[in-house]
This record gives C-alpha cells, sequence and structure tokens, in this order.
C-alpha cells in the first residue's frame, strides 16, 4: 500500500540536481519504506498527468518534487473544469527547483532532504488556487489553475524567451530581467475587478495577480499576499522610462517599488484583464498564453501538507 505519491521532476535524475535529490529520495525511503512511489516526469506536461492518474487511483497523499513549474503541474492534476477531483487528498513541497518561490511563505525547508523528514511532522493547511482562463499559443481557449503568481508583460516575454540557462540564479534572472524591462513596449491595459472597470494609468509593463509573495528567483512581489485569505493581490507597473528601471531595479525585488507613483495594488477575487496587443501570459513561471484573460480564487481548494 503507498502511503505516499511523489512526482518528480525528471530532471533530478541527472546533472547537478541528482545529488542532492538522492539524499532526499534516501531519506524517504528511510521513513516510508515500500509505502512511498516514485513517479519521474518524462517532459512538459507530464507531472498534470501522472498526478490525475494517482488521484484517480486512490492516492490520498502525493509530493511534488521540483521547482515552482513541477508544483504548478501537480497542482493541475487535481483540478478539472475549477473543481478538485479529489479534495479529501493533500500534496506536499519537496523544494528541488532552483528558485522555489512558491515553498518561500511557507515553513518549509529549501533543502529537500530536511523537507522530507519533515513530513513526520507535518499537519494539514487550506490554501486558496486560482483559475486562470485564456488563449493559447494555439489561440484555443484554455483554463488552468496556479497557486503563486500570474503574470502578464514583462515577465510573460522573459519566459517565452526560454533562456532556462540564464533564469536558473538569481544574478541571472536580474540581468535577465533587466534587459527584458528595457526592450519591453508597454500595452496599454483595461482591468476590471470583482465586476467593475478598474481605471490603471497605462501603459503598463506588467500586470501581476498573486496569491504567493515572491515569482521571479526571489522577487518579493507583493509582500502583503497571503495563501489561505481568499483574494488575490493585483499589482500593476506603469510605463516607467529606461533610467528609472535602471536605477529602480532593486526595488522590484525587495517590495519597496509599491510605494512608487506608478504602481497600483488592490485585493480581489475576481480579475479580467484585456489589451489589443499580443502580451504573452505566465503562471508560476510557465508561459501558457496571451491575453485577454479572467483569473477567480478558489479559496482553500487545496490541502496542503507540511
Amino acid at each position: 500500500m503507498t502511503d505516499l505519491f511523489v512526482v518528480a521532476n525528471g530532471k533530478l535524475q541527472s546533472g547537478r540536481a541528482r545529488r542532492r535529490w538522492a539524499a532526499a529520495e534516501a531519506r524517504l525511503r528511510e521513513i516510508f519504506g515500500n509505502r512511498v512511489e516514485i513517479r519521474f516526469t518524462t517532459g512538459k506536461g507530464d507531472g498534470t498527468q501522472v498526478a490525475r492518474q494517482a488521484l484517480l487511483s486512490g492516492a490520498q497523499w502525493l509530493a511534488a518534487a521540483g521547482g515552482d513549474g513541477t508544483i504548478n503541474e501537480v497542482v493541475n492534476g487535481f483540478f478539472e473544469e475549477g473543481r478538485n477531483i479529489r479534495p479529501d487528498s493533500a500534496l506536499s513541497l519537496l523544494p528541488c527547483g532552483s528558485g522555489n518561490d512558491y515553498v518561500r511563505i511557507f515553513d518549509i525547508s529549501a533543502d529537500p532532504c530536511l523537507a522530507a523528514e519533515a513530513l513526520q511532522r507535518s499537519a494539514i493547511h487550506p490554501v486558496d488556487v486560482g483559475l486562470a482562463r485564456f488563449p493559447g499559443i494555439d489561440g484555443r481557449d484554455e483554463q488552468r489553475v496556479f497557486v503563486n503568481v500570474a503574470e502578464a508583460g514583462v515577465g510573460g516575454g522573459l519566459v517565452a524567451q526560454q533562456n532556462d540557462w540564464l533564469l536558473r540564479s538569481r544574478i541571472g534572472y536580474r540581468i535577465a530581467s533587466l534587459a527584458a524591462a528595457l526592450s519591453f513596449k508597454p500595452y496599454p491595459l483595461q482591468l476590471v475587478i470583482d465586476g467593475t472597470a478598474a481605471p490603471v494609468p497605462t501603459p503598463v509593463l506588467s500586470l501581476i495577480v498573486a496569491g504567493g509573495r515572491y515569482f521571479g528567483n526571489g522577487m518579493h512581489c507583493a509582500p502583503m499576499a497571503r495563501p489561505d485569505d481568499g483574494l488575490f493581490e493585483v499589482i500593476t507597473l506603469g510605463d516607467f522610462g529606461p533610467a528609472e528601471i535602471l536605477t529602480r531595479i532593486g526595488t522590484f525585488f525587495t517590495g519597496s517599488y509599491l510605494r512608487n507613483a506608478k504602481v497600483t495594488h488592490r485585493s480581489a477575487r475576481t480579475v479580467g484583464a484585456d489589451c489589443d496587443e499580443t502580451v504573452y501570459l505566465q503562471l508560476d513561471g510557465e508561459m501558457v498564453g496571451t491575453m485577454p484573460a479572467g483569473f477567480t480564487v478558489l479559496p482553500s481548494s487545496l490541502r496542503l501538507r507540511y
């Protein structure tokens, strides 16, 4: 009988990540013995299918071993048409990625071996999930859930460039973010908050819809966000000129950028966003499609176990 079903990013089987994961896997097998099953993903999107099949087969406790992208795929395995197909099942997080932005807001060790050890003392914590509707890359209507941050603008364009090697380190991400912000053309945004049109100083560099507090390898984008309050924190970055970007890039990582007059912040349960240009959308660090997009909070819809 399996007590814990682990969906692990296939990249953990080789390269620099292999050694850290090997120690965590050994500890899991010490704790759970033959009651733990570990399944490695084989490609993009595979985590969703593996998690979905495990849940449909009766798994009550899953763990996602990887980074934010792996977590996102596994969480999408729980949800279909905005509904958690196994609301009594729980998810744990074993951070093995380069950024691990979502787990920063919880009492979860960044060391996967220590995170595995802590599962013996874990408890259930209900958290919110965001449901996003948008046109996919092929233009067809899609919907996906996310747990951390949705972003349209500079970040989506950055992820779309697929410079994975540059985005793995914090310094690399800052360099790439600076270059992307300097070259990005701000876009006019129409925003609807909880069913009411919300004025936005346009054009904007970025729209952030946050349930978590960090994205972009440690960027403190939404310090006020809570994962269990049933709200999004909706932030827009206005038309910062090149000189402003160069001199204030650090404030975007510390969260102090929110005090700038060109930044707006609102809390919301539903968000609608539209524009007349092609603007890329990313969810939890994964580029998924383009605008227009709609976002809805699914309060306390996922049982996180840590």
